[in-house]
């Protein structure tokens, strides 16, 4: 008995023994995020699709020397991105369905945005922090989106590439059956109308932006072949009131953009547009209420003082005290697991 406790008592300090390797693993974290964006601009999972290669194979499909080709599949498998089998690689099956262009779901245009926007303002954090200050724009940054059309369009189109898969989980999570009209508020590509509208054959939509996202969505909808049942509607939600005639009103990360007292005029703004028995609904990366995580609701808080002139990451809890404020009763949480953190709030209109 003396041997098996002093065993355990063994095994128990040996699980508890601090390493510096979990700080290393976040010192060197910027190296993982790079090799994805590399691969993803390289388009070696594009490459990649339905087939295999060795290092040699891949120096000639991406044009590239043989030893930056070795020491890139190797990482893309360690990193889970990349599979080896009888000295080939190939996608991994999140790669496959995600990083090979043209798929539904494509998710490069969103890492090529955040590598190329966020990398080195992200590298500011510490002045961000000192001065409580943005590090990419002088001023309102949607205001300076809509003054850039490249930007503004690279813009939308990494949003869309980010919003596509969450949309899809958000209306399979909840239920819009019962309802006829949705209006998207902020609803740049309209993604989420797409999803909504493949799902909800009965259902009809709009998306209220401002003008200089629209270009996109109106391609992104005719693509859908859905140009009969989605409109858009240009407008700046803070100087002119919603569009009535809608019984939903989304706001899908939108509210993370702004400070709380601007927040309240959003959702003020959309009660006044929906009528009694109306759904509001709100989704965002949910910070728990004891402001512990998850971990890329934390990060996404830091990333909108990177980026934004007021913007956070708020709290379940804060986001339904808005809603109720606004004059939305019944408040329901929906976590979606599978999105990393995304949650549904949704509220009625008496």
């Amino acid at each position: 008995m003396l041997t098996e406790l002093q065993s355990q008592s063994a095994n128990e300090q040996r699980t508890t023994v601090l390493t510096t390797a979990p700080l290393q693993r976040l010192a060197v974290g910027f190296w993982a995020s790079n090799t994805l964006a590399a691969a993803v601009e390289l388009d070696l999972f594009t490459k990649l699709s339905g087939r295999g290669a060795d290092a040699r194979e891949l120096s000639r499909l991406l044009e590239i020397p043989a030893r930056p080709a070795e020491m890139l599949l190797s990482a893309g498998a360690a990193l889970g991105l990349l599979e080896k089998r009888d000295g080939f690689y190939y996608n991994s099956p999140t790669a496959e369905e995600f990083l090979v262009r043209g798929r539904p779901y494509y998710f490069g245009n969103y890492i090529a945005m955040v590598h190329r926007h966020l990398y080195q303002p992200w590298g500011r954090l510490a002045e961000a922090i000192k001065a409580n200050k943005q590090q990419i724009w002088a001023g309102d940054t949607f205001e300076q989106l809509a003054a850039d059309p490249e930007a503004q369009r690279n813009f939308t189109e990494a949003m869309h590439s980010m919003s596509m898969f969450r949309a899809k989980a958000v209306f399979e999570a909840f239920d819009l059956s019962p309802y006829s009209h949705l209006l998207d508020v902020g609803g740049a590509s309209g993604a989420f109308c797409i999803e909504a509208c493949r799902k909800y054959p009965r259902l009809r939509a709009s998306i209220f932006d401002r003008p200089s996202a629209l270009a996109t969505a109106r391609e992104k909808i005719a693509g859908a072949e859905l140009s009969d049942r989605i409109k858009t509607c240009a407008g700046d939600f803070f100087k002119e009131e919603l569009p009535k005639g809608a019984d939903v009103v989304l706001l899908s990360h939108i509210l993370h953009d702004w400070s709380p007292e601007r927040n309240r005029v959003i959702l003020g703004k959309c009660f006044a547009a929906l009528p009694p028995g109306g759904l509001m609904l709100v989704c965002e990366v949910m910070m728990n209420d004891e402001k512990t995580g998850p971990e890329l609701a934390a990060l996404l808080s830091l990333n909108m003082l990177v980026a934004t002139e007021g913007g956070c990451n708020y709290t379940w809890s804060e986001y339904a005290a808005w809603l109720e404020a606004a004059g939305f009763r019944e408040i329901q949480r929906v976590p979606v697991p599978s999105t990393g953190g995304l949650g549904i709030l949704a509220g009625r209109k008496y």
